[in-house]
């Protein structure tokens, strides 16, 4: 073997020789490349970015679509109890009106007056008679004179409309005006008291006028309102207890009157509230549309409310928007992945192309049987460890190595021996070396080393490793063969600062050393 043989074809000038490595360069298929693995990653973050453009516009829609509907449907209902809540306040407050003024009537009656202010002479029958016409008008059950000192002096009717007032209340109508308050009966039977005064000529009063009025007709209308409506409607005072109502909740959607009551905080609270602004007070809490309104001139106000079936509307409309919704969403992410599958086809398909660049690239560059660099590759190498040592001013050392009597030996055991001893002495020069060298077999028993940053006593001691390990006699078809090396070294830049001249060097003490071995023998 000569020196032009182990060198082969130089690297090309003007090439950029690739980085020294491992003695033996694994493969680098699309599983392990950065290129695949970056190509996967960029897939996966278009489709994540089809996904967020095309789901968040329908997110956002459905969002959007459901509050500004939703809330529409809302405020629809809110107006429509808010409204019946208004009308059912001022009708009831019409009522309460009319019997005031009724009771104003009976109290500037002169005769009244004159028995309210114990007036010598007074006409007692006159005052009854004016009485028991008021008692016999509307839903009034009782009627009661009082003087300033709450003493009875006429009593007409066969209720006590007085016992139930607060302790305050002549003092409260000292100076006109009036006091209604609910009548101690069941809300079967709705009733209100009424007291206003009786004034004298200066404006005080001169005794009182208290009377108990029924609210059927009251509660009759209300039921007729109730039901046109579909809603319940309730008269509440500032405590919470019922005063009359009427719920549609009757078979068919009639209204009925509502005849058992229990207070609720939430429902008080809103009454105060209501009575304290005087303005109307909205509540759409537990799913049901609720309003209430104050009732003028009287501390009760009106609620009045829908079923939780008003705002049905709105679930359905969330429902329908949603389906559609995530209908779009679904064809959407079947668009997405029909994208996807389509990209990973096409990675598929470079991976393979890049697989099959690899391993042609590999297969052009290695020993097929030892899986070593071959020829071209260690060119390549030598040329780079070469140029390294020039820059880094260390020194490099380059082995050639043969085995003894390796055609004997494969004529007498076959060729398979034969690659078996390769096999093993190609793996035993591999772990004798460090990883930034290089072994290589330029062709049958011949082998190469290119050691990188590697002085004369760095290339012994690779020498003493080698002949250690070859050593070990080599298991061949269930026996054992004796390998024994010839190594030649040449070391950069003492023998040689070329490519050439190392090669020849190295080729030379090779064969001096295997003329040594013969002579042995």
């Amino acid at each position: 073997m000569s020196a032009r043989d182990l060198l082969g074809h130089p690297f090309r000038p003007g090439s950029t020789p690739p980085e020294p490595g491992p003695a033996a360069r694994p493969a680098v298929y699309p599983s392990q490349s950065p290129g695949h693995t970056t190509s996967g990653v960029q897939r996966r973050r278009v489709v994540l970015l089809l996904l967020i453009l095309g789901l968040t516009p329908l997110l956002a829609v459905a969002l959007l679509t459901t509050a500004i509907g939703g809330g529409a449907i809302t405020d629809q209902v809110n107006a429509r109890v808010s409204g019946a809540s208004r009308q059912a306040a001022a009708y009831v407050g019409q009522v309460l009106s009319a019997r005031v003024a009724a009771l104003d009537s009976v109290a500037d009656d002169l005769p009244v007056l004159a028995v309210a202010e114990h007036t010598p002479g007074a006409d007692m029958a006159a005052a009854t008679l004016a009485l028991q016409r008021s008692a016999s008008t509307d839903e009034t059950r009782s009627i009661v004179l009082t003087d300033t000192a709450g003493l009875t002096l006429i009593d007409i009717g066969d209720q006590d409309p007085i016992g139930d007032l607060p302790g305050d209340w002549r003092s409260r109508l000292d100076h006109g005006g009036s006091l209604a308050v609910i009548a101690p009966s069941s809300p079967s039977v709705p009733a209100v008291d009424i007291a206003v005064p009786i004034l004298r000529g200066g404006g005080s009063a001169g005794g009182f006028l208290v009377a108990r009025s029924g609210l059927k007709a009251a509660e009759t209308s209300l039921e007729t309102f109730a039901g046109a409506q579909g809603m319940t409607l309730l008269v509440v005072d500032r405590e919470g207890r019922l005063v009359l109502g009427s719920s549609a909740s009757g078979p068919g959607g009639a209204a009925q009157a509502v005849t058992s009551w229990t207070p609720q905080a939430s429902v008080t609270a809103q009454v105060q509230r209501a009575l304290s602004s005087q303005a109307q007070a909205t509540d759409d809490a537990a799913g049901q549309a609720t309003a209430y309104f104050p009732v003028a001139a009287v501390s009760w106000a009106v609620q009045a409310s829908l079923p939780a079936s008003a705002l049905a509307p709105v679930a359905t409309l969330q429902i329908a928007v949603i389906s559609l919704c995530g209908a779009l969403a679904l064809l959407f992410i079947g668009a997405v992945n029909v994208v996807n599958r389509t990209l990973r086809r096409q990675e598929s398909a470079e991976a393979e192309l890049i697989m099959q660049t690899a391993a042609m690239e590999h297969a052009a560059m290695h020993d097929p049987l030892t899986g070593l660099p071959n020829r071209l590759l260690f060119n390549d190498r030598l040329q780079h460890g070469l140029s390294n040592a020039r820059r880094s001013g260390r020194g490099m050392a380059l082995f050639v190595l043969d085995i003894d009597g390796f055609k004997a030996l494969n004529d007498s055991l076959g060729h398979a021996a034969g690659d078996s001893i390769l096999r093993e002495t190609a793996a035993r020069l591999q772990l004798s070396v460090r990883a930034s060298d290089t072994v290589a077999r330029l062709g049958g028993d011949e082998f190469v080393i290119v050691a990188v940053n590697a002085d004369r006593s760095d290339a012994e001691l690779i020498q003493r490793k080698v002949e250690q390990r070859m050593e070990e006699p080599v298991m061949v078809e269930d026996g054992q063969v004796a390998v024994r090396l010839s190594i030649g070294v040449a070391v950069y830049p003492d023998e040689g600062s070329e490519p050439g001249p190392l090669l020849r060097r190295a080729d030379t003490n090779m064969y001096r050393e295997k003329r040594s071995h013969r002579g042995s023998i």
